[in-house]
Parts: C-alpha cells; structure tokens; sequence
C-alpha cells in the first residue's frame, strides 16, 4: 500500500464515484456516501503529496504541524 500507483489508482477510483455520484444526485444526497468518497479523495491525494514532495526531501508528514 505504499506504492504511489496504488494511492494515484484511489484517487482516480474517487473522482469516477464523485462523478457518478453527481450524475445521480440522490447518492450525493447520502451523507455516508459523500463522507466516504471525501475521505477516499483526501486521504489519497495527501499520501501523493506526502510522498512526492515531502518524502524526496525527508521530510515526514508532520512537519507541516509543527510550531
């Protein structure tokens, strides 16, 4: 699960269910449906940031949180 193509793959996989989703509005509608797309959508575009822009530097995740 640390392969870039597989996080790039989920975060394609979650565009393609918010479009479906739009196309049909009732499952927009359905807050588990949006929350679970949202979640898919974030958690994988910031694991490809992580690691493309972070990672190659060394830096860890966190380290946009510190004081």
């Amino acid at each position: 699960m640390t392969s870039p193509y597989f996080w790039l793959a989920t975060l394609i996989a979650g565009f393609v269910l918010l479009f479906i989703g739009a196309k049909s509005k009732t499952l927009l509608n359905n807050t588990v449906f949006a929350v679970v797309v949202s979640i898919l959508i974030v958690v994988s575009y910031l694991t490809l940031v992580d690691h493309y822009l972070m990672d190659m530097q060394g830096l860890d995740y966190w380290y946009l949180f510190r004081n």
